[in-house]
């Protein structure tokens, strides 16, 4: 006679077993989707060569690249191209994973040679390209469970978004968000925060007649206070990977970090941050019903 099976909920499962459970694509097709988005956005900006010799220290990972490349305007058209159609084939499913690494390196190559030939920048893209390289990865080992699911017309009903995708693009917002703020201290000391830096910065390059630019102008104790706060949901933004609540909590002051800087500092730039950060730190997740279950279980329960 057999034994039905059992399960000791007293046993802690390993970690790699909890990082390898998986949950239908919905949200990662939706991150997917807005990063090919974002690509074809960048693919479409205008490129913008500054005047002169450029410096000998390199600004990016492709600085190695010979002087004719790098001030090329049709290089600039070929990168453009592929970037484009690579991030298109992507969305569509087509030619992947193929067309996931193409497009993430691509757009690493793109803004590269856009950093290259500016006389200052700033790291705009580095979280949508290294979001893009985490999702290429899910794509490259679970291209066949997805294939099945399309195959049999289950693919949106198909557990093949695995933790350690999720896990991982929390883990490198909160780490780009905390250097961020480290960096500050470092560079600037503690007193970063002292509120008068902020209002010369809103005085000479923002819009001032924003209301939140007000805010800042009116009083420098209370700009401080405001900067100061600003410095500490950065420092403190690695903690997110640490409970769905702290993740609520670093969301929520990021993203008004992100709305203060956009609707006063920028009007191309950190949108597409601000984006992602609200996407995966804000109950996105929650609200799409993103839910990760662990395949031994669901057998053993009989859910398939």
């Amino acid at each position: 006679m057999s034994v039905p099976a059992t399960v000791d909920v007293n046993k802690k499962r390993p970690m790699t077993e909890w990082f390898l459970d998986t949950a239908t694509p919905k949200f990662g097709l939706l991150v997917t989707w807005l990063l090919c988005l974002f690509a074809l956005v960048l693919a479409c900006s205008p490129i913008e060569f500054a005047d002169g010799i450029r410096s000998t220290a390199g600004a990016s990972l492709f600085s190695w690249l010979p002087e004719s490349l790098l001030r090329s305007g049709l290089f600039f058209t070929g990168v453009r191209v592929v970037l484009a159609v690579s991030a298109v084939c992507w969305m569509l499913r087509v030619a992947v994973p193929v067309s996931c690494w193409v497009t993430t390196f691509a757009l690493m190559l793109m803004w590269s040679l856009r950093m290259e030939n500016l006389t200052n920048g700033a790291h705009i893209f580095n979280v949508t390209n290294m979001l893009m390289f985490i999702h290429a990865l899910w794509y490259q080992f679970y291209w066949r469970e997805m294939k099945s699911g399309i195959d049999a017309g289950t693919f949106w009903k198909t557990a093949c978004y695995p933790r350690w995708v999720f896990m991982l693009s929390l883990f490198y917002l909160g780490w780009f968000h905390t250097l961020a703020g480290l960096t500050k201290i470092m560079n600037s000391g503690f007193g970063w925060g002292n509120g008068v830096s902020l209002q010369l910065w809103t005085e000479l390059f923002g819009n001032t007649s924003t209301p939140f630019a007000q805010t800042i102008l009116f009083d420098s104790r209370m700009t401080a206070v405001m900067q100061t706060g600003a410095l500490v949901i950065e420092c403190v933004s690695i903690l997110c990977i640490f409970g769905f609540w702290l993740r609520y909590a670093i969301g929520i002051g990021l993203t008004g970090f992100y709305i203060g800087v956009l609707t006063t500092f920028v009007t191309f730039g950190f949108h597409f941050n601000a984006v992602l950060v609200a996407l995966f730190l804000l109950p996105v997740d929650w609200l799409i019903g993103l839910k990760f279950n662990n395949e031994a279980q669901s057998e053993i329960d009989g859910v398939k």
